[in-house]
């Protein structure tokens, strides 16, 4: 997670838009890991299952990206010394994905240019993995 982002105040946790839900579901199907291991397909198949249950939590507060914390329906969120981080990039932007202890924790679309902004996370057709 890029901790230089400012993230708002953690509220009730809200459903994931389609654009979010889109966007975790390619990640977690088709993202390759950022330290270059292998991801097995039970792993995959187990965060797949995750994803019906997954709210978001808190959005970051740039102003340049739909970043957002990935909770349950509490709101709790995962934090853990296991992590993965999936990643894929789309024109102007990296997406990663992170996974703390086998549980989602964090939706990141990191803007490659200062000057570009997104309001949302972009299709899944149009990511590169």
């Amino acid at each position: 997670m890029n901790e230089a982002h400012d993230r708002a105040p953690q509220g009730v946790p809200r459903p994931l838009t389609t654009r979010e839900r889109e966007a975790l579901i390619a990640l977690v199907e088709r993202g390759k890991p950022s330290d270059g291991t292998e991801i097995s397909a039970d792993d995959r198949k187990r965060w797949l299952e995750q994803v019906p249950s997954t709210h978001a939590g808190a959005r970051c507060r740039c102003g340049t990206c739909p970043s957002i914390d990935l909770t349950d329906e509490a709101g709790t969120t995962a934090d853990g010394d296991d992590r993965v981080v999936l990643e894929a990039s789309a024109e102007g932007a990296l997406l990663l994905l992170f996974v703390d202890d086998g549980r989602f924790s964090y939706l990141e679309l990191a803007p490659l240019d200062d000057d570009v902004s997104f309001a949302e996370f972009p299709e899944p057709s149009t990511f590169t993995f």
